[in-house]
Formats: structure tokens, sequence, C-alpha cells
């Protein structure tokens, strides 16, 4: 009952901070930058004052109100962990209690606090060591805010007594993550939701779902690609007025196979565990709008210069600006990010997203033509691979010596042959347009694609070194971890001729 009721009182502090942060969307953008810069300055100044990471490490730099924030040293993951004992604003908080607490909730359903005080999160690691992430009760009313704004005023979920939506969710349900831990702390019966696992087999999702028939539908964006193949080959049959996906890359094949599903343009959100909600579209869907009042985020080239409006960044910089328990200044996100020179025609001074394309560890380095390497952007590769019709699924694999596909086919497609010529066929194109030499394409098609063990996600594009997370997860004698998929064949494609 105790519980319940701390429920149901965060719950109610979450409405009131969407509401505050709704009220955000009426300002223009100027008053919006304002806002923004004294939220920033204060963030520094607490970080400089409470954390004696950040108290040597801004010593120096004077923390006047002309601030530029290019004085402030960059963090990562790796760095964040080697000093979170010293990076953290309480004392009490260790990166080894962390991790005990983390243990503990493993194989948890609760929405249990450390010291009686914070929540506890941690990143899918799926290239590497994952990152743990700490967020204080009032730190995380706000992360709080930030995702009911979204679902009310972006995809129109408020309240409405006494009819109660049917939202089904498809994601990851583990405590651990911070999607499971904002359903633990929204699930007040506000709307009737049903939550589903991404790793659970997509026939129960589908039958589960037929026999909820949702209103809303939410989840991973692979997910809800895969349930509108479903849709379409006449297994699943709902008829939701609002679909949006999250947490993964949306590629152009995949919003055009839920908008023929379900004949509504999808919804898509940018989250992470290091900030909460980045950003997300409107019912225009002209571009994500940036939540500006809860991140500063900074788009920079590989030299570490801002990137033009249009140009796609190769490294993301983020400023959260909620969490006061665990200082993020200017830490590297990681991911691919173009900025947008528009507005929207909804009115909300919101800078806009015109696309996130992955992560930068999906930039590929291949060997070059002429000699020595050439970096290789994930989108030439996902654009020819969009083209192929009778490819409902991929990953594909960058190896020492050759790229690896792993193909799902659609639903009933015939011979394979074809599908597998025309792969390589389209990448080996793709490829040689942008200076790659004779690189070895081999084609596996299988049955299935395996998601991240933790969080249930999938990755479109990974190097040889992107499945450390799973050879760690059955050092540990994990059950959950998936094996790589049978292939049904394998083809190995001929190398490109060289040009001219």
């Amino acid at each position: 009952m105790k519980e319940r009721v701390q429920r149901v009182a965060g719950a109610l502090r979450g409405l009131r901070a969407a509401k505050a942060l709704s009220a955000h969307d009426s300002w223009d953008a100027e008053r919006l930058r304002r806002h923004q810069r004294e939220r920033l300055l204060a963030t520094v100044r607490h970080a400089a004052a409470t954390s004696p990471y950040y108290r040597e490490r801004l010593a120096g730099i004077e923390l006047s109100d002309d601030l530029d924030p290019a004085a402030l040293p960059t963090l990562d993951k790796a760095a964040m962990l080697e000093h979170f004992d010293e990076l953290v604003t309480d004392p009490r908080l260790t990166l080894a209690g962390v991790e005990a607490h983390l243990a503990d909730l493993e194989h948890s359903d609760d929405d249990a606090l450390l010291l009686g005080e914070y929540r506890v999160m941690a990143s899918g690691g799926s290239t590497g060591r994952r990152g743990v992430f700490v967020y204080g009760r009032d730190d995380w009313i706000e992360i709080l805010g930030g995702f009911i704004r979204w679902t009310s005023d972006f995809l129109g979920q408020t309240p409405r007594f006494p009819h109660r939506r049917r939202i089904a969710a498809i994601s990851a349900d583990s405590p651990l993550h911070m999607t499971g831990r904002m359903g633990l702390s929204t699930d007040i019966g506000l709307h009737r939701t049903v939550r589903l696992d991404a790793r659970e087999p997509l026939g129960k999702q589908v039958e589960v779902l037929d026999a909820y028939q949702p209103e809303t539908l939410v989840g991973y964006s692979s997910s809800v690609a895969q349930l509108a193949g479903e849709q379409l080959a006449g297994r699943l049959r709902i008829a939701p007025d609002v679909v949006a996906t999250t947490s993964e890359v949306r590629t152009a094949e995949m919003e055009e196979r839920i908008l023929a599903a379900w004949g509504r343009a999808p919804f898509n959100a940018y989250a992470s565990t290091e900030t909460g909600f980045l950003a997300a579209d409107c019912d225009r869907h002209f571009g994500m709008h940036l939540f500006s009042d809860l991140v500063y985020l900074e788009v920079l080239d590989r030299a570490g210069r801002p990137v033009r409006p249009g140009e796609p960044g190769s490294r993301v910089l983020v400023t959260n600006l909620v969490n006061r328990a665990q200082p993020l200044i200017r830490f590297e996100l990681g991911d691919l990010i173009t900025l947008s020179d528009r507005a929207c025609l909804c009115g909300r001074p919101h800078p806009l997203l015109e696309r996130v394309d992955g992560r930068s560890d999906d930039v590929l380095d291949l060997p070059a033509a002429a000699g020595g390497t050439v970096s290789v952007h994930p989108l030439a590769i996902r654009s020819p691979l969009a083209k192929v019709a009778d490819l409902a699924e991929y990953r594909v694999l960058c190896e020492p010596e050759s790229l690896r596909v792993q193909a799902v086919l659609v639903g009933g497609a015939g011979d394979p042959g074809p599908v597998t010529e025309e792969i390589a066929s389209r990448l080996n194109a793709s490829l040689a347009e942008r200076g790659v030499g004779a690189l070895p394409i081999v084609v596996e098609h299988v049955r299935e694609i395996p998601r991240h063990p933790r969080t249930g996600k999938r990755r479109l594009i990974e190097t040889s070194d992107a499945n450390t997370e799973l050879s760690l997860a059955r050092d540990r004698g994990w059950d959950d971890v998936p094996t790589t998929p049978q292939p049904l064949f394998s083809v190995e494609s001929p190398p490109p001729r060289p040009r001219g």
C-alpha cells in the first residue's frame, strides 16, 4: 500500500512537471534560449560546488554569466565510470554500491530506490561496457514530466474519464532500463496499458495485441515495424489510431511499412538513459523538436567544431539540465544527428532535429580502392538495402575482411537467390561510389535477427567488436542471451570490379 501511495504521489508530481514544461511551448525562441542558458549555468555551478570531480576539472574556469560552454571539458562513458565515485554529488553513492543495486534489480519488477532516494538505471552496453546512471527523486520527477509532456501534448494521450485509452507498449520491461522504469512510475490507472517485452516471441506479441486491440501502439522502431509486417501479412489485426516509435533508428522503409499497415504517419521520439526524452516530432512530422528546456545539445564535426544546420554531425555532446545527482556536462552521446534550419509549422519554439541516423560507431572505416581506408556513413548501407522489396529485416556485421548481411525475407518470398544477388549488387554499387575497394559481401538468410539480451533493442549495423557485451553476458552465465541465428544458407558475392 505504501509503495502504491508513493507511486501515485510521484505520478501526480510528474503531471504537474509536465504542465510546467508544456507552458514553455508557448514561449518565443529567445525566451526559451534564455531559460536554457540559466539552467545550463545553474547545472555547471552546482557541479562545481558539489562534485569533487567537477570541482577539480572546472578549477580555473570562471563560471560567469558570459561563460562559453565550449570552454568546459567534455566527458565520455569511460571517464564517467572511472571517476564515478568522485563525479556524483552524494558521497554515499559509489559505483560498487550502484552495481550491487543493479544486480538486485536484475530479476525484479520493483521500482526500488537506492538509499531510499535514487533510481538507478543502466544503458544497454551494446558497444562495450554498459553505462550506469543515477537520478534523485526530484530529478526523476522532471524526467517523468518530459515523458508525460510527450504522451499528452505530442501523442494526444491526455487522460479522459471515464474512457481510458488502451495503450500497448513494446520495449524493455525491466526496472534496469529507463523505459521499464517510466512504466513503473506512471502506471497508476490513468490509461489501460499492456507492456510487452521486446524479447518476447513475435507470435506471442501478436496473440496479446489481437486480444487487447490497442488504440495506441508505441515501442522500439524495429518492434513496431515487425508488427506492421505481421499486420500486412494478415496475421495481426489491430487498428490503432496512434502509432509511435522510440529508442532506435527508424529507417525510411520502417516508416513506409508502418504507414502501409495502419494508414497513419507514425510519431517518433529520441530518448536516452543519459537524459530522458531529448526530442520528438509533433503531428506535423516536420522534424523532431529538441527539448532544450531539459538538455543542452552540441552537434560537432570530427574536429570538434559546431556543424551548420543541414550538415550531419560526427559527434554529439549533451548536458543534462535535470540530473543534479550525477552531473553530465558535455557528455559524449555518440549519436549521428543533423540539425534543421527550419521552424515547425506548429509554432513551438524548440529547434528541430532533421535526422537521427544512428551512432557514431555505425560509421564504418572500410578499405579504400586507392589505398588506406575510407569512412562510410551508415546511410550508404541502409539506403540501398531499403530498395530491396523482399527484405523484411536485416543486420550488417562489419568483419575484418568482409561485410556479412543477415537477412530476413518478407513472408512468402520465393527463391531467395535473386534477393541475395540484389542485396550484394546494391551494396557493392553504393560502396564503390564512395571509393571502397573490393570487399566480399556475405549474405545469410536467417529466420530472425537477435535482440540485445538486456534491452531487447536491435542495431542495424555493427562492427566485429560490437558483440563484446554478448560475450561478457555469456561469461556471467546469463540464460537470456540469444545465440547467433542459424542461417538457412549463406552466399558470398563476388568482389566489385575496380572502377576505371
